[in-house]
């Protein structure tokens, strides 16, 4: 069974040196789990449906102009930081991060947290 506050124990390991928060949400918006630093006036759920949205957009016209079969990764610099979503599974994860971060060492946190979440996710079945 899946446990929702271990999951979030463990996305709250990722949330250091710049990194703000951490959602896993399932690609049509439902969230799973979170952590966020700072408590912030906006709902989770509100930026985990907004994730999901830009991953599906880029997903669906991805496949016809990019060739690619399936999305892997989205890296976006944005004004206020950094964001990096990856697939983990049927499960999408997003690392958001201030400017000071990095790019390659939040690739880096993702890498490893899809790492050591696929085995245990792949166990619990089909999500979606």
């Amino acid at each position: 069974m899946l446990k929702p506050r271990v999951l979030t124990e463990v996305l709250q390991q990722v949330t250091t040196d710049g990194v703000e928060s951490a959602f896993l949400f399932k690609q049509d918006g439902t969230l799973i789990a979170h952590y966020c630093l700072n408590s912030s006036p906006t709902d989770p759920r509100v930026g985990s449906a907004i994730a999901s949205n830009i991953w599906s957009l880029y997903h669906k016209n991805g496949r016809g102009s990019l060739d690619e079969d399936r999305l892997q990764m989205m890296i976006m610099k944005c004004q206020g930081g950094r964001i990096v979503m990856k697939l983990v599974n049927k499960l999408v994860l997003c690392l958001c991060s201030n400017s000071s971060v990095e790019l390659g060492m939040l690739v880096k946190k993702c890498d490893s947290l899809v790492e050591y979440l696929e085995e245990p996710l792949s166990k619990v079945g089909t999500l979606q």
